[in-house]
């Protein structure tokens, strides 16, 4: 499982702001915002095994975002695909550049989809208003697959309702082969 980090915004000081300003109202379907991409390489750069940190920024009036079960499992379970595709929070989609459109490139492996499997976000207290920062790295080892020197992902965020955001969509991103 991928390790995504996470930077909230809301609550972290509510007893020195809730005087001078009333809290900001956000609506319960989450809302997405494209922030960037930057690429590392995983060990030493002789490795060759490159990263994408995608960084996306994120709004939830409800606060009901992440897996209650801390250890929801993303085991692959083809007779009820749609079962396995519902424990994902953040759908991540990868394109690359073919001919001069950009191309939706799926997973080598169905059972290994790009998307996350977040974890519990749920404020404490009466403001259930969340906003944050969600940086989650995109393995790019095996790619790109086609002879491209631009890239994107596309990104959607589901709550624990079944709200979606909107897709939101990145940046173009260019990248060496």
């Amino acid at each position: 499982m991928r390790h995504t980090k996470i930077l909230l915004l809301a609550g972290l000081f509510p007893l020195f702001f809730t005087s001078c300003e009333p809290d900001e109202k956000f609506e319960d379907t989450p809302n997405l915002e494209w922030r960037k991409a930057s690429f590392r390489f995983l060990g030493d750069s002789s490795s060759n095994r490159r990263v994408v940190d995608l960084t996306v920024y994120f709004t939830d009036g409800d606060g009901d975002i992440g897996r209650e079960d801390e250890n929801a499992s993303d085991t692959c379970d083809l007779a009820n695909y749609d079962d396995f595709l519902s424990r994902y929070d953040l759908f991540i989609y990868y394109y690359e550049k073919v001919n001069g459109q950009f191309k939706e490139i799926l997973p080598n492996d169905s059972c290994f989809p790009f998307h996350n499997i977040l974890p519990d976000l749920e404020p404490r207290g009466q403001n259930k208003t969340l906003e944050g920062e969600i940086t989650t790295p995109f393995d790019y080892a095996n790619f790109p697959e086609n002879n491209t020197d631009s890239i994107r992902f596309e990104f959607e965020l589901v709550d624990r309702a079944g709200n979606r955001s909107t897709r939101v969509l990145s940046s173009t991103i260019g990248v060496e082969n």
